[in-house]
């Protein structure tokens, strides 16, 4: 029995356009909750040509609500983009997955895009800073894209061509997805039916019925789903579908210091330090090649292998920038 038989048999969707979905180059933005969901979901069905990027590991917290991950990725501190390509090798040995493991910037984002040529981009990210900066290069690019965000209870998902509306034009009507999920935690069960909503937009994009042109709002709590016709929403000024103007992809500048969620600060150190983690103040508890997990006082350190460091149990940007300073002196 062909494996994808059942999908198949489906009138709208047929043996054409299995072939068109396993052909087709599809770039995942984050391996994060919806990211490794819609991973899952594209290798079941016969994906066969996937990249996935992502800058994390995977950590316990991850696992109530992100697929593929298990404890002992989480012990390992595996890099998630690895052990998505890992979990998939068991799922569809067919599958040709590209992981990628580096943070997105937009010093990187086009060349990055540029190299994989993807036919589509589906969005896993839970920053909306990176959003804007997907819509920009897809754009410039040409390439269509699906958004999701997952929250709380809700959940919204738009697939984005080039003949209707932007992220930028529908800004003022984003829902409250726009918030945290460290902040405003989320139900497992609205992630996997945003990664599903995504899935299906590309099956319809797959299939050569188009995008849905709608924006579908979700709340897995009051068990309510919602959709809006998106034409109306277009801005005939917008800077970038229409003025074509990237002011995310044109910012060079990425900071040393950048708060997160919670009492979380991301701080950037020059690639070596990687390498000196030694001299850093405190113990380095566990390491690998990747990342090591480093503890001061109360202070909790996880230093990636690109410099990047995320500091947890900090609470003040003043304090931020004393311990930053401390830990750069340490390794100059």
């Amino acid at each position: 029995m062909n494996r994808y038989e059942r999908q198949i048999k489906y009138q709208h969707f047929g043996e054409q356009s299995q072939k068109q979905l396993q052909n087709t180059n599809i770039l995942i933005m984050g391996a994060g909750a919806l990211g490794s969901h819609v991973a899952e979901l594209l290798a079941r069905m016969g994906a066969h040509k996937l990249s996935i990027i992502d800058m994390d590991i995977v950590e316990l917290s991850n696992i109530h609500r992100q697929a593929l991950y298990d404890e002992h990725d989480a012990q390992a501190m595996l890099p998630k983009v690895y052990a998505v390509k890992e979990k998939i090798k068991q799922i569809n040995h067919n599958v040709e997955l590209n992981a990628i493991h580096q943070e997105m910037t937009s010093n990187n984002i086009e060349d990055i895009i540029s190299k994989i040529q993807p036919d589509i981009i589906i969005d896993g990210m839970d920053q909306f800073d990176m959003r804007f900066l997907i819509n920009e290069v897809s754009h410039k690019l040409q390439i269509p894209w699906i958004y999701g965000a997952a929250v709380g209870s809700k959940g919204t998902v738009y697939a984005i061509d080039f003949t209707g509306p932007c992220l930028q034009c529908i800004l003022n009507t984003v829902p409250h997805t726009g918030e945290s999920c460290a902040i405003n935690g989320v139900l497992p069960p609205v992630v996997q039916q945003v990664a599903s909503y995504e899935v299906s937009e590309l099956l319809r994009f797959v299939s050569g019925n188009g995008f849905s042109k709608k924006l579908i709002t979700i709340d897995t709590f009051e068990i309510s789903t919602r959709t809006r016709n998106i034409d109306v929403l277009k801005n005939n000024n917008c800077i970038v579908c229409e003025q074509k103007t990237y002011h995310s992809l044109n910012n060079s500048y990425h900071p040393s210091i950048e708060s997160l969620c919670g009492d979380t600060f991301l701080f950037r150190f020059k690639q070596h330090a990687f390498e000196f983690a030694h001299y850093f103040p405190g113990h380095i508890i566990k390491e690998n090649d990747y990342v090591k997990f480093i503890n001061y006082a109360d202070i909790n350190m996880t230093l990636f292998k690109d410099g990047r460091m995320n500091v947890h149990g900090i609470s003040t940007k003043e304090d931020a920038k004393t311990m930053y300073q401390q830990l750069n002196k340490s390794i100059k």
